[in-house]
């Protein structure tokens, strides 16, 4: 009995051993396997902002609480109010009570005190002021429930399904939510439509009321990671650790979502991976111009002219692995449309497609109006077709 379990001792050591062998050899993930960042937050993904192709998900779908990422809605909804004149840069923000009572992270805004509209800003986009961002949502929208109620109807206005806010700041609320998918669209539409917000998220510290106050920016990552200048960092101990991050290295800009991170220095690791991922592995190509006619047009049957010119609504870009720009195909999808066309009236779209996926897209405007054809000419071009028809059926 005693040599069996010697042997038996033996042959568990050495099963043991070649597991772990095994092991070291075996990639942990399927993540690792795909020579993809291994991201030890349960939620993360990447962006490229330009062409908006998401790079690399995790858990992208799954609803957190955003904590302080909340603001980019907050910034975005400030900077439009600015964009379409109701609100001016240089306009004195009051500071109601709301805000000198509200906890968390501050800029101790007091009501006595006089702060222009950029400067609530910049304290939402550096030090995630609570109390800036609560004054700011009053100001813009009389209330912190109108203000609440306007972050809801641009959520829905830019497709954000998986999102609910409460609230102007991300303190903790359990009807206040969204998911890094959305995160990252919110991100996009405020960087590329305003990216003089990146000027004030990048900044790294300054002072206040006269040197008294020096204030420092959350992203720990300003000026440690090459191209880092925004976006938006977020803490709850609900929420764990959240960052919305963006860099741009020779035009390339990226963003990355991280949420629920167990502390600081993981959300910035996690986001080092993330980013070195997108840099070092794709290249982002610019493919048609804005308002520039591309080679192809329109057939609209009914138009006097039946060839419509068309061009992008918007510069088309693309994002491709390094070493697989060749797979990347241009594929024209029209719409079936009938005359008469107004000028910038959708046509179909200009896709980039690799291996039947979609990468990015843009929709193809008219670029001039074009009246329908004659009562005569469609009367010939039906009954033409209908011959067309006739002949093939014979032959099928």
């Amino acid at each position: 009995m005693i040599g069996n379990r010697k042997w038996t001792s033996r042959i568990l050591s050495f099963a043991v051993a070649v597991s772990v062998a095994v092991s070291t050899l075996v990639p942990t993930s399927k993540a690792a396997a795909a020579g993809e960042p291994v991201i030890e937050a349960p939620v993360a993904l990447l962006m490229d902002a330009k062409s908006g192709q998401i790079l690399y998900e995790k858990g992208e779908n799954d609803k957190r609480f955003p904590a302080s990422t909340t603001k980019v809605m907050t910034m975005l909804l400030a900077m439009e109010a600015v964009q379409s004149g109701q609100k001016k840069m240089t306009d004195i923000v009051p500071v109601p009570l709301e805000a000198y009572n509200i906890e968390g992270s501050s800029v101790w805004l007091d009501p006595n005190e006089k702060f222009q509209l950029q400067d609530m800003i910049k304290f939402v986009a550096v030090p995630s002021g609570n109390d800036a961002a609560m004054a700011l949502a009053i100001f813009l929208a009389g209330s912190q429930q109108a203000f609440v109620q306007k972050m809801n109807d641009r959520a829905k206005e830019l497709g954000l399904k998986g999102t609910h806010f409460a609230n102007p700041d991300g303190l903790h609320n359990p009807d206040h939510f969204t998911t890094a998918s959305d995160l990252a669209i919110l991100a996009r539409e405020l960087i590329v439509k305003y990216p003089q917000i990146l000027e004030l998220t990048k900044i790294k510290s300054f002072e206040i009321r006269g040197g008294k106050n020096k204030i420092e920016n959350t992203n720990h990552l300003i000026g440690k990671y090459e191209g880092m200048d925004g976006l938006k960092t977020g803490f709850t101990d609900e929420a764990g650790y959240c960052l919305v991050s963006t860099a741009e290295r020779g035009g390339f800009r990226l963003i990355g979502i991280i949420m629920g991170a167990t502390d600081d220095l993981q959300r910035q690791a996690d986001t080092t991976k993330l980013l070195d991922y997108g840099f070092t592995n794709f290249n982002s190509k610019r493919i048609a111009d804005k308002d520039k006619p591309v080679g192809e047009k329109a057939i609209v049957p009914t138009a006097k002219n039946e060839e419509v010119e068309v061009a992008p609504a918007q510069d088309l870009y693309v994002a491709v692995k390094k070493g697989e720009e060749q797979s990347v195909q241009t594929k024209f999808v029209w719409n079936q449309v009938e005359a008469p066309v107004a000028k910038g009236q959708v046509l179909g779209q200009m896709q980039q497609v690799q291996n039947g996926k979609v990468l990015s897209s843009v929709d193809l405007v008219s670029t001039q109006e074009v009246e329908r054809g004659s009562w005569i000419r469609l009367f010939f071009r039906k009954a033409l077709d209908g011959i067309s028809t006739s002949v093939k059926g014979l032959f099928e």
